[in-house]
C-alpha cells in the first residue's frame, strides 16, 4: 500500500514537500523552503513547519528505507532550497539541465555543494525499490523545470512541478499532459500559484501591478524600451532563467547596444546556453566606460550593486523578476525608495514561470485525474473551487504531516 504524506508547501507559494512510502522504499518529491530561517536551527524548524518533519533525514534519527531518493522538480529555492541541510547523503535526482546549473551555482558560490546529485534524464523511467519515477521536460522560468511521475505497479501519481502554458515550451507541457492522460493517472498534485491572487498572474508590487508578459512580449517591450532610452538602461533580471539572460543581450545587440553582465551571471549564461557573454563589468568593460557612453550599454546591476547607480546617466531602471521579486521581500521597498531618490525610473518588465489560472483548468482536464491536490498557493480553496467546478476529479484539501491512502480498497 503506497501512502502519501504532504510534508510542506500546502498554503504557501512554494515549499511543496511529497513523500511516498511503500515498505521499504520512499520516494520524495521537491525539498524547497518558503519560510525565513534566519536563526533558526534544524531542529527549531521543523517544530515550526519551516523544514519537513524528517529527522531521519535532517537529523540523526533511524532511517527505515531501504531504497530511497528525492526528485527534484526545477532549481528554484522554494523547491531545493532545504537540500543544504541534509544529514544524510541519500541520492537527489535533477534533470540533466537543472544539475549543470546547480554544479554552476555551487562553484560559484551562490549555493552550498549538496552530496549525491545526480542528473535524471528526460523520459528515462527510474527504479527506486516499489516506485518507479519518469522525469519530463516542462515549461518553467528555470528552464530545466520537470514535471515527475511516480508508478507504484497499480497507481500513478503526477506531480506537475511549476508549469505555465503561454511560455517558448508550451509542446513540452502538451506532451506530458498527454502521456499522463494515457498513463490514467490517478493522483495529480497541482500547482495552483495564480489562485493566490485576485490578478490572472502573481504581481510584484501590489500598489503598482504591471501588465503580465510573455517570455515572447517580454523580449518585444525590452526592444521597445532600449530603442526609446537616450541614455545607459539598466535591467535586473533573475539569474537562473538562462534562456532570458541569453534573449536579453540578444535583444540589447539588435538595438545597438552591448549588453554589460555581472561576473556570476556571464558565467551562468555561458556555462548554461553556450552565449558568449558581450561584456563583463570590472572585465571587459568599467564604470567609467559605460557612464562616458551610456547610451552604448544595456547593463545588468543586482540589488546588491545598485550604488554603481548613483555615479551614473541612467534612463530607466527594468525589473525582469531580478531579486528583490516583489513587495513581500523588506529589499524590494528599500530598491523603490532607493531609485526614486536617485531620480531613476523603476518600469517592470516581468513574466511568470506560472500558469493563469484559466490554463491550470486546461491542464486538469488535459490529464484527466480521479483525483487533484492543489497546493503551491496562499489560497489553495479557491483552486480546489475552481477545479471542482471545472472537471470531473474528486478535489483533496490534505493536512500537513498526515499519510494518506487514497486507495485502501484495491491494496
Amino acid at each position: 500500500m503506497t501512502s502519501l504524506r504532504f510534508l510542506n508547501g500546502l498554503t504557501t507559494i512554494g515549499g511543496n514537500i511529497v513523500e511516498f512510502t511503500q515498505g521499504s522504499s520512499r520516494v520524495i518529491m521537491d525539498f524547497g523552503v518558503a519560510a525565513d530561517l534566519t536563526g533558526e536551527t534544524t531542529e527549531s524548524a521543523i517544530a515550526a513547519g519551516k523544514l519537513p518533519n524528517l529527522p531521519d533525514l535532517l537529523g540523526d534519527a533511524p532511517d527505515a528505507f531501504a531504497h530511497e531518493a528525492i526528485f527534484i522538480s526545477h532549481l528554484h529555492i522554494d523547491h531545493m532550497g532545504a537540500l543544504q541541510y541534509l544529514q544524510r547523503a541519500i541520492p537527489i535526482y535533477l534533470s540533466e539541465p537543472s544539475y549543470r546549473l546547480y554544479q554552476t551555482l555551487i562553484r560559484l558560490g551562490i549555493e552550498p555543494p549538496v552530496a549525491n546529485l545526480h542528473p535524471l534524464a528526460f523520459e528515462t523511467p527510474l527504479a527506486i525499490g516499489s516506485f518507479t519515477v519518469t522525469g519530463f521536460a516542462s515549461d518553467h522560468d528555470e528552464p530545466g523545470a520537470m514535471a515527475l511521475l511516480v508508478d507504484d505497479g497499480e497507481h500513478r501519481y503526477a506531480h506537475s512541478g511549476d508549469v505555465r502554458l503561454n511560455g517558448p515550451h508550451r509542446t513540452r507541457v502538451e506532451h506530458w499532459a498527454q502521456v499522463m492522460h494515457a498513463a490514467k493517472v490517478n493522483v495529480l498534485m497541482l500547482e495552483g500559484t495564480t489562485f493566490s491572487f485576485d490578478t490572472d498572474a502573481p504581481v510584484e508590487d501590489a500598489a503598482h501591478p504591471s501588465a503580465p508578459l510573455t517570455e515572447a512580449s517580454l523580449a518585444e517591450a525590452l526592444r521597445a524600451h532600449l530603442q526609446a532610452a537616450q541614455l545607459l538602461v539598466v535591467i535586473n533580471p533573475y539569474q537562473r532563467n538562462y534562456e532570458r539572460l541569453a534573449t536579453i543581450q540578444a535583444v540589447a545587440a539588435e538595438c545597438g547596444r552591448t549588453m554589460v553582465w555581472e561576473p556570476q551571471d556571464a558565467e551562468i549564461l555561458h556555462t548554461m546556453t553556450g552565449v558568449t557573454p558581450a561584456a563583463i563589468i570590472g572585465d571587459t568593460v568599467s564604470l567609467a566606460e559605460v557612464a562616458t557612453h551610456p547610451a552604448a550599454y544595456l547593463m545588468e546591476t543586482t540589488f546588491a550593486h545598485r550604488q554603481w547607480l548613483a555615479q551614473l546617466p541612467v534612463s530607466e531602471y527594468l525589473h525582469s523578476n531580478g531579486e528583490p521579486l516583489g513587495d513581500y521581500d523588506p529589499r524590494f521597498a528599500e530598491l523603490q525608495d532607493w531609485l526614486a531618490a536617485q531620480g531613476i525610473p523603476l518600469t517592470f518588465l516581468s513574466c511568470t514561470g506560472h500558469a493563469t489560472k484559466a490554463d491550470l483548468i486546461t491542464l486538469a482536464n488535459w490529464i484527466a485525474p480521479q483525483t487533484i491536490v492543489p497546493w503551491h498557493s496562499f489560497k489553495p480553496e479557491a483552486e480546489a473551487a475552481a477545479l471542482d467546478a471545472a472537471t470531473n476529479a474528486a478535489i483533496v484539501l490534505p493536512e500537513r504531516d498526515l499519510y494518506y491512502d487514497f486507495f485502501p480498497e484495491s491494496e
